[in-house]
């Protein structure tokens, strides 16, 4: 008897190692937050806020680490593509509901990429540049486009982006004409703003509102049905004659074939950092709403928004070209 017990008790020490190794001790090591933007955006922002609230709880250092380019293709093919082992992760936007259904992508978003939590959501501000005095408002803003087809230019992070087919599908509401200029990220996007080497462009709040208080860029419009409490002054596009509605959303992803418990684990982390008040609270005052949803959740709501562009795209064709 005493023997059996003790093969019985090694045979579940066995089948128990890998919860063990990945459940009690993930992470042993540094845990990569790929940001698929360039540096100072909106995404950076929010990622760096949460990695430093994982670090906290793991005991170990989340490395942000920016691999911009194609939309956000570049850093989510970096991870899809990475061990399956939890320590490369993704932080992925909206971007990745749409840009597999306008372009070519190196990698399978239904199997190579798992849906952990979503972080967070907020809706999208219509922006122009300080230097141009006639955009003044929505209202100006839409007049100069009219009286000059295609003259007005506006940046995006790239073709096919949330950014660029919202600025689009706007244009399109208001029966006007914009010229694109897709660049490698907001930011740098933001920053042309700013010079005034592009007219207009959507954003966020975070990285937008330090610049609008400056006055170096001003808020047109909030495509939202209420003024976002941190940029009381800035209008809504149903305000201006226009009532358009759409939001930015992120969320933690991590290699598709990353083990259950470990994706548990991470999901776990991020849904504790979200419910924490004062991480909550550093997240709000930047105009975002915490989500911190389960995995199940946050599949849900990606295939809803991934059918949801399915159904808008081939109104937009021609822009897609």
């Amino acid at each position: 008897m005493k023997r059996w017990l003790g093969q019985l008790a090694l045979t579940l020490l066995i089948c128990a190692g890998p919860f063990l190794a990945h459940g009690t001790t993930y992470p042993e090591r540094p845990v990569k937050l790929v940001v698929p933007f360039a540096p100072g955006a909106t995404t950076d922002i929010l990622a760096r806020m949460l990695a430093e609230r994982l670090a906290e709880r793991w005991k170990q250092p989340v490395v942000v680490e920016n691999r911009a380019g194609a939309g956000s293709i570049i850093g989510a093919d970096f991870v899809a593509k990475s061990a399956p082992d939890g320590y490369t992760l993704l932080f992925g936007s909206e971007s990745l509901a749409l840009l597999p259904q306008v372009q070519d992508v190196p990698f399978d978003w239904r199997t190579d990429l798992a849906r952990i939590s979503q972080v967070g959501a907020l809706p999208i501000l219509f922006l122009a540049s300080a230097k141009r005095s006639d955009l003044g408002s929505l209202s100006e803003f839409l007049a100069v486009a009219k009286r000059q087809p295609g003259k007005l230019n506006y940046g995006s992070p790239g073709s096919g982006t949330v950014h660029h087919l919202t600025t689009e599908m706007f244009a399109r509401l208001a029966g006007i004409e914009l010229t694109h200029v897709p660049y490698k990220g907001a930011a740098p996007a933001l920053n042309d703003l700013i010079a005034g080497t592009i007219d207009v462009m959507v954003g966020a709040e975070p990285s937008a509102k330090p610049h609008i208080q400056a006055g170096r860029v001003r808020g047109l419009a909030v495509f939202a049905r209420e003024r976002l409490p941190g940029l009381p002054d800035v209008p809504t596009a149903a305000e201006g004659g226009l009532p358009f509605e759409m939001s930015f959303w992120w969320g933690v992803m991590a290699p598709g074939k990353t083990p259950p418990e470990v994706q548990r684990e991470i999901e776990s982390a991020v849904v504790a950092a979200l419910r924490d008040p004062e991480q909550r609270r550093r997240i709000m005052d930047a105009g975002i709403t915490p989500v911190g949803s389960s995995a199940a959740d946050f599949d849900r709501f990606f295939r809803d928004q991934y059918n949801g562009w399915a159904r808008i795209l081939p109104s937009l064709q021609g822009q897609l070209k």
